[in-house]
């Protein structure tokens, strides 16, 4: 059979199948990812901070609208050479990590992302201030207001392929882990508000070899040299799974994200962020989603069917339902 015609068979029948998640508006661009990632520096503080662009199909003048985020790493993927596998899945990898692009991308049959622990801390375990490896899928958000939107569907499903220790050292698990998180950076842009570009990072657990479910986590985004400061809110993973989240078993995360973000901005106040801020002054800005490894583990996910999906607001005069 021809490779080409199977992948554009996988393409249509993924977006038939992102059609039937929601009805509304898509918010993610390009999640088929034709136009590829532009692939981050190993630092956020390092210049230039996009090395190079990576699985581009079609070219674009406005570049890729995806980032793979490779923070922390001892092995850069710059200097990786693409592989194309017999079913069309496009490969790039090195002593640290694995990247594979599946037909259809994000929104069809997936990304794969492997990163190695073992090469990345091939000594000892990481210690406290230390960087840690991350791989994840980037991008900046257009047009996401709180007040233009009646709700916001985002979903993901997911299959961890492996999370396995690399040593037989014990490890702490206040300072090593490996897990997965959806993560929005949330601006006020109300030029009228107190708070007026001041920022959350709101967050959806998807797995943390610690635990079977995640619990929320609410803290200061602190612990490495280009950490924001500012405040992280994840809600527990109780409210999204019935089961515990391991490996060897796709899992779905959907949901409509506005309640969601009412209650981390709830809980943001109860910490003194965002105090004078209401949903409706709250745009999404931002979104990533991937491993952190600040602990030895050999991990694998794959992450396909990826929609954020917005039905407008009655209240929006020229926005059309």
């Amino acid at each position: 059979r021809n490779p080409e015609m199977n992948q554009h068979i996988i393409w249509v029948l993924s977006l038939c199948f992102i059609a039937s998640v929601s009805d509304g508006k898509e918010l993610f661009e390009d999640a088929f990812l034709r136009h590829g990632f532009e692939l981050s520096a190993v630092a956020s503080t390092k210049k230039p901070l996009t090395v190079s662009q990576i699985f581009v199909t079609h070219p674009s003048f406005k570049g890729p609208r995806w980032r793979l985020a490779q923070w922390g790493t001892r092995y850069s993927l710059v200097t990786a050479e693409e592989e194309k596998l017999p079913d069309g899945t496009r490969s790039l990898s090195n002593a640290g990590k694995t990247v594979l692009l599946h037909p259809g991308g994000l929104a069809g049959e997936g990304v794969t992302l492997r990163v190695n622990g073992g090469a990345e801390y091939p000594d000892r375990l990481r210690r406290f201030g230390e960087p840690w490896p991350h791989l994840l899928v980037e991008q900046r958000l257009r047009a996401v207001a709180c007040s233009d939107w009646q709700s916001l569907t985002f979903h993901l499903e997911f299959f961890v392929e492996q999370c396995i220790p690399v040593r037989d050292t014990a490890q702490d698990p206040s300072l090593h882990t490996a897990q997965v998180g959806v993560f929005f950076t949330v601006h006020n842009l109300n030029k009228k508000s107190a708070d007026f570009r001041d920022m959350i990072w709101f967050g959806l657990p998807v797995y943390d070899v610690r635990f079977g479910i995640s619990p929320g986590h609410q803290a200061l985004d602190i612990g490495k040299n280009d950490a924001t400061g500012k405040f992280i809110c994840t809600l527990s993973g109780d409210r999204f799974y019935s089961e515990p989240v391991l490996p060897g078993k796709w899992h779905t995360l959907s949901a409509d994200l506005l309640p969601l973000l009412q209650d981390a901005l709830d809980a943001s106040k109860e910490h003194g962020h965002l105090t004078h801020s209401e949903l409706k002054d709250l745009q999404f800005t931002s979104f990533n989603l991937g491993w952190e490894v600040p602990g030895s583990y050999d991990c694998a996910i794959r992450l396909r069917h990826l929609s954020l999906k917005g039905e407008a607001s009655d209240e929006v005069p020229g926005r059309r339902r």
